[in-house]
């Protein structure tokens, strides 16, 4: 870790403006996102877990949808101080997300905004929605005797935030990126290189924790495809408790009449088993589970843009997702 970045503790929710709050209030419960509250034309929605807020859905004030950013806690209030003293950003405020405490809102180099929050009081995990282990026989060993399997059929249970991402152009990745990794104490895990150029078109990045271990990556940053415009977002993706819960979420959605755009596939750079879906407003929306946890002896590896890095098992990529949309 280095003293000159701001500290990110974890990531916590991704905010969001659609045209049109109703529709998209209906996605978020098929997809197994808990409301909160609504005011002001703003709904707040959190998972199970301990996070108080993981999706801020917003009335947009024209008919198009808008990527406004992210929130991350940060460890301590000198954090916040800190981040106030960069250039364009808010001074220190009261927050009104769901967990309260203070917080600092700053632009990245392509105006996506990243808000910064410090006193954070997070909720406990009650134990009605407390998911229990599925308990799996092997050919080696089965633990399950006696035991049946039974499921509920309906949406996924949703755990946190895990990673969202961004397109910027290809001219921006490099000092974008570098940004990040010197504002922040982010790290990248993996990076995926054009074949034809060698230069890198896709870093993830993971919260510098130390010997600490954490997600695989909570930040991921791409150069769009041509001819798809500049900074925009790409996916936010929502850690579900298994792989049995993620599947019959797929199911349920599916039923609802909402529309995959990838999945269910096992990606290859983080590990996880993915599934992508658009919501109203035609964001895309990951369920993932099984992600890999990394720490500071984790090496940074780069690997080709072929298709071979993206998933070692699933459905062909659409084109939607390569696109972001």
């Amino acid at each position: 870790m280095t003293s000159n970045r701001i500290q990110l503790d974890r990531l916590l929710y991704t905010h969001y403006q659609h045209p049109n709050l109703h529709p998209v209030k209906n996605f978020c419960a098929d997809f197994g996102l808990i409301e909160v509250s609504e005011s002001d034309g703003l709904i707040y929605f959190r998972g199970f877990g301990e996070n108080p807020c993981i999706y801020i859905a917003e009335q947009s004030q024209d008919s198009k949808k808008h990527f406004v950013g992210a929130g991350w806690a940060v460890p301590a209030y000198t954090d916040l101080e800190k981040a106030a003293a960069l250039p364009s950003a808010s001074p220190i405020q009261l927050s009104t997300v769901p967990g309260g405490g203070s917080y600092v809102e700053i632009p990245d180099p392509n105006g996506v905004i990243i808000r910064l929050h410090h006193g954070v009081q997070y909720k406990g995990i009650a134990a009605a929605e407390r998911p229990e282990p599925v308990i799996t026989n092997t050919w080696l060993e089965k633990p399950r005797r006696g035991m049946f399997q039974r499921f509920e059929r309906g949406a996924s249970r949703v755990h946190k935030l895990g990673h969202y991402g961004i397109l910027v152009k290809q001219d921006d990745f490099d000092r974008t990126l570098e940004w990040y990794k010197s504002t922040f104490s982010l790290v990248p895990t993996d990076s995926v290189y054009d074949t034809h150029s060698g230069a890198d078109i896709m870093t993830f990045c993971h919260i510098d924790k130390g010997e600490q271990f954490t997600d695989h990556h909570s930040f991921f940053i791409s150069a769009s495809p041509i001819g798809t415009g500049g900074s925009r977002v790409h996916h936010s993706s929502f850690e579900v408790d298994d792989v049995e819960s993620q599947t019959l979420g797929h199911y349920h959605l599916e039923k609802q009449g909402w529309t995959n755009c990838w999945g269910i596939g096992r990606h290859v750079l983080g590990s996880q088993i993915f599934d992508y879906w658009f919501d109203y407003s035609g964001n895309i929306l990951e369920h993932y589970t099984d992600g890999d946890i990394v720490n500071c002896h984790t090496k940074t590896s780069r690997h080709p843009a072929v298709p071979e890095t993206m998933a070692v098992w699933g459905p062909n990529v659409s084109a939607a997702f390569m696109t972001g949309g």
